[in-house]
């Protein structure tokens, strides 16, 4: 069984091998041709994996230097990327390990393809194998925060990041920015004061000081809104000022704006002004 998995390989490389050579010699094929015909030799990454044995990080190498060609050729032509995906899926099958594809992988296919939900789908195969890697939970909360905006879901991610050794510093920051995206904001606020009170850096506590009046500004606004907007439907009117809304006990004080400017109603909203 072991000499007939062999041959197969074998056989594997020297099919795709003379393919190349014979496109080489006619030279009347075009390279997005060759590339699109040569896939048809690559089966699913389960099945060669089950055929390689210790063969599979050779072969994972091969289908890496493809892919590599592969998405530089659409990359300048076409833009058009659909066997990408499966090119991952046999490089991280049979080298389920290989940090670096899962990377790569995950921007090309969430950027470039627009498929971030198959980069997400690889990134979770590598928790598995490489569960104590940050650079997969951040790279998972990154797609989540900017393409699928699933706020929340990034913030998770980022936070498990964060807990990893040799992690980037950012990754508490943008579970931070995460959180105060979604309707979780406490849990920003409580990841921006344990940065600030766990730093020494002067810069980085600045940066969690900002973060903390951004979400005070945010939480003023949709209280001072909410008061507002009950005002109106009661008095059919709108408030003549926050001071009104004090004197008749809609708001039980009137919130400093954190950064020194001042928050006031205009049209039934409430805005933020130098004076």
């Amino acid at each position: 069984m072991k000499i007939l998995k062999i041959s197969f390989i074998f056989l594997f490389f020297i099919g795709v091998g003379l393919f190349q050579i014979t496109i080489d010699k006619t030279k009347k094929v075009s390279l997005r041709e060759i590339l699109l015909q040569e896939l048809m030799y690559f089966p699913s990454g389960k099945f060669l994996k089950e055929i390689a044995i210790e063969y599979d990080n050779l072969l994972s190498d091969f289908v890496w230097l493809r892919a590599i060609q592969y998405y530089g050729f659409h990359l300048v032509t076409d833009r058009k990327f659909d066997y990408l995906f499966h090119i991952f899926d046999i490089i991280t099958t049979l080298d389920p390990r290989f940090a670096g594809a899962y990377h790569f992988s995950s921007f090309c296919l969430a950027w470039d393809a627009k498929k971030p939900d198959s980069a997400i789908y690889l990134l979770k195969r590598a928790l598995i194998y490489d569960p104590f890697n940050w650079q997969h939970y951040f790279d998972i909360g990154f797609i989540n925060y900017m393409i699928t905006k699933n706020y929340e879901e990034a913030g998770y991610y980022f936070y498990l990041a964060a807990q990893l050794p040799g992690t980037w510093k950012i990754s508490e920051r943008w579970a931070a920015f995460s959180y105060g995206k979604s309707p979780k904001k406490e849990f920003a606020e409580i990841l921006w004061q344990d940065i600030y009170n766990s730093t020494d850096n002067e810069q980085l506590k600045k940066i969690a000081k900002r973060g903390l009046k951004v979400l005070k500004r945010e939480k003023d606004l949709e209280y001072l809104q909410i008061a507002v907007d009950k005002f109106i439907q009661n008095k059919k009117r709108e408030p003549t000022s926050l001071l009104e809304l004090y004197k008749e006990g809609y708001i039980d004080s009137i919130p400093q704006e954190p950064f020194g400017y001042y928050y006031k109603i205009k049209d039934g909203k409430v805005i933020i002004t130098k004076r």
